[in-house]
């Protein structure tokens, strides 16, 4: 998830559901109706942010691996990228 915060705010519409607690480690459980339509995995990392007098669980980024490899792949004549791809691709023969 690209460019996209998930935000999950728990609200109970009732004193008859169940309020999750603290455990003495620190832990929480998030509802399953939660973690399922935020595609909560086990083993998913979050960030928890504390704003103000909130607390935000927000689903952590994922690393963008081909960052580092940005501006690495470069060309021994001065030819534009578009015509390199489409050689790579079988496009144009040089």
């Amino acid at each position: 998830m690209t460019g996209i915060t998930l935000v999950i705010i728990v609200i109970l519409n009732s004193l008859e559901e169940r309020m999750p607690k603290i455990t003495q480690k620190g832990q929480i459980t998030i509802p399953l109706d939660i973690r399922n339509n935020f595609s909560m995995l086990p083993g998913t990392y979050v960030d928890i942010i504390a704003e103000n007098n909130k607390i935000l669980i927000v689903k952590a980024r994922q690393e963008n691996k081909f960052v580092k490899w940005l501006g690495k792949g470069k060309s021994k004549k001065k030819k534009a990228v578009d015509l390199i791809l489409n050689q790579l691709r079988g496009r144009i023969n040089d």
